[in-house]
């Protein structure tokens, strides 16, 4: 590393996030970031459920932060050819098509996009309701959230695309895709090339061949030819064209939630890392064992360094709805999501009026329950965010959010703490499948420790209520962007300027530590009444049970005939009794015996 200056050889990664577009300058030495450029992504929806954002925006975008980078690094006087490559991370699942002479043919529709519910429910009534029906040969069950149905959907009701796939032009994949193929030449000499990671997650790769499976396009009606090469995560796929960075080799890409578990660091099998952003996912390292989800969870590719290297697994949960939750209650309703409070004996909580109420405590901040007194009591409501479905584990796109144990009592703080909650409810269960996917491991020698990062991790609330609910220890490794330092390793390994090892030496920042402060008793209560209310959540709209539960009303008002009123065998005992008053009085008159 003599040649290069005092941070050793650069890395340049562009990240392209679910609201962002950033490009990160980091030092191989020490993984610190030299300098970034960030700019907000327009999120476009049109309709209720829809999530489309604009690929020229991001393009351009993209251009732009790598040269506000590059200039910014000037400034710093370090030397700008000190970066010897490039690597991609990026939101799975988001796809786009254009043709081969770089029109865009339709926005890029994002991963939480849920236009396809109608086509899922088709396919589903096809097979019988397995959502695992394709499981065994890509590891991921039928959903809205994969590529698959959205390239559908526009083969089937965009016109444009219709008439690229005819005249044999069409082309689709998913944002690395798109960004690879405008730095390398776009119709000039573009490469359309993705990595194993962001290829999983169109649904329509084979999991154990690591290429897209015929089976599985035919069951979509999708053609094989309009989709990128697959590649490994640390590789040259070619070169950038024009630019400052112009003939720096993309040495790397993969998908942002599995980049997350090499920037965390967690390298061995067994080792957690959660994601809190607006949504939220908790990944398992299992190493080189590929595990077969029973429970719910994704089987993940977690990456390949390398075409010859070994292929390292994961197994994913993914939570639709996190920190998006709290921005609702911002956005949507209008709520002050702001919880005050202190470990003194006296608690201060505020209304989204501007109302406070004073209370006499001698519990924590962090674990009030009903001894607390008036509104304060924490988890009397439960709240299920399940706005357009529940993900892993349940994986049901006809689920929708509920709110239950509302009194006139409960406050704005009260609903924030139940989504706070929510959230940690959500990681429990998949943290729990864990545990049930991987029965052969001896769990006794793992420790109960989940290492965290993204977004709302900076929200000592939010990180405590998850800890209080999860009963782990939460770790929080004051690392920069710990998808995008995924990437770099990737990118580094490939120049050979990194490797594993050396990563988990020389990168492994301090961490804060959040521990769980309730009793184990309380946390079971506490995630029975999340049962309950997530079964009331998946059956909002059964009705099959719309006469026991009148029933059961009227029961509550003591009203005990209703059950016998409302049955036939109940129509019949009155009609005989009354029979029988009769016979009985006439039988009376006559002085029958």
């Amino acid at each position: 590393m003599a040649q290069y200056g005092n941070f050793g050889p650069l890395i340049g990664v562009i990240y392209i996030s679910n609201t962002h577009c950033t490009f990160l300058i980091y030092s191989t030495r020490n993984a610190e970031v030299l300098t970034s450029h960030e700019l907000k992504l327009k999120h476009i929806v049109h309709h209720a459920g829809w999530s489309e954002y604009d690929p020229n925006e991001i393009w351009k975008y993209t251009q732009e932060c790598m040269e506000v980078a590059y200039k910014n690094l000037v400034i710093l006087e370090i030397s700008p050819h000190d970066i010897i490559a490039v690597g991609i991370c990026n939101m799975r699942g988001t796809i786009v098509a254009w043709d081969k002479a770089g029109t865009i043919l339709h926005n890029a529709i994002g991963w939480t996009d849920c236009r396809c519910t109608s086509m899922l429910k088709t396919l589903l009534n096809n097979v019988k309701q397995n959502v695992d029906y394709l499981r065994p040969l890509c590891g991921l069950p039928l959903s809205t959230c994969f590529s698959a149905l959205k390239i559908k959907w526009l083969i089937e009701n965009v016109p444009a695309v219709t008439e690229a796939l005819e005249n044999d032009s069409l082309l689709v994949g998913t944002i690395d895709t798109w960004i690879m193929w405008n730095l390398t030449g776009s119709e000039t000499c573009g490469v359309h090339s993705t990595d194993v990671t962001n290829a999983q997650y169109t649904g329509l790769m084979n999991i154990h061949t690591l290429q897209w499976d015929k089976k599985l396009c035919d069951f979509y009606r999708i053609p094989i030819n309009i989709l990128p090469r697959i590649r490994s995560n640390s590789e040259i796929y070619g070169y950038v064209i024009e630019g400052s960075l112009n003939n720096l080799p993309i040495a790397s890409c993969i998908g942002d939630q599995t980049a997350a578990l090499l920037g965390q660091l967690s390298l061995e099998a067994g080792q957690n890392i959660c994601s809190i952003d607006d949504s939220c996912f908790v990944l398992l390292n299992t190493g080189e064992e590929y595990v077969d989800s029973e429970n719910g969870l994704l089987s993940l590719v977690s990456h390949k360094l390398g075409p010859k290297a070994n292929t390292c697994y994961a197994l994913e949960g993914a939570i639709s709805n996190a920190g998006s939750t709290v921005q609702w209650l911002k956005d949507g309703l209008r709520i002050n999501t702001e919880i005050n409070s202190n470990d003194n004996v006296v608690e201060v909580l505020n209304t989204f009026l501007g109302e406070t109420s004073m209370i006499s405590s001698s519990c924590s901040s962090s674990i009030l329950n009903a001894e607390c007194g008036l509104a304060a009591r924490r988890s009397e409501i439960t709240f299920v965010p399940a706005f357009h479905g529940l993900y892993s584990p349940y994986w049901r796109y006809d689920a929708r959010g509920i709110l239950l144990g509302l009194t006139s009592q409960t406050t704005a703080e009260n609903v924030t703490q139940a989504a706070y909650e929510a959230t940690g409810f959500q990681i429990h269960e998949v943290l729990e499948a864990f545990k049930r996917d991987t029965y052969t491991w001896d769990w006794k020698n793992i420790k109960d420790r989940l290492v965290f990062g993204g977004e709302y991790a900076e929200n000592s609330q939010f990180v405590q209520f998850i800890a209080d609910i999860v009963g782990f220890v939460m770790e929080r490794p004051q690392t920069t962007s710990p998808n995008a330092l995924g990437a770099m390793i990737a990118a580094g390994i490939t120049m050979k300027v990194v490797d594993k090892k050396y990563a988990r030496i020389a990168y492994m920042p301090p961490a804060d530590a959040v521990s769980p402060t309730t009793t184990s008793n309380r946390r079971a209560l506490l995630y029975k009444r999340w049962e309950y209310a997530v079964k009331k959540c998946l059956n909002w709209n059964n009705y099959e049970t719309f006469e026991a539960d009148i029933a059961l009303f009227a029961q509550r008002e003591r009203d005990t005939n209703l059950p016998i009123r409302r049955s036939l065998p109940g129509s019949i005992f009155l009609t005989s009794a009354f029979v029988f008053l009769i016979v009985a009085k006439f039988l009376s008159q006559h002085n029958i015996s």
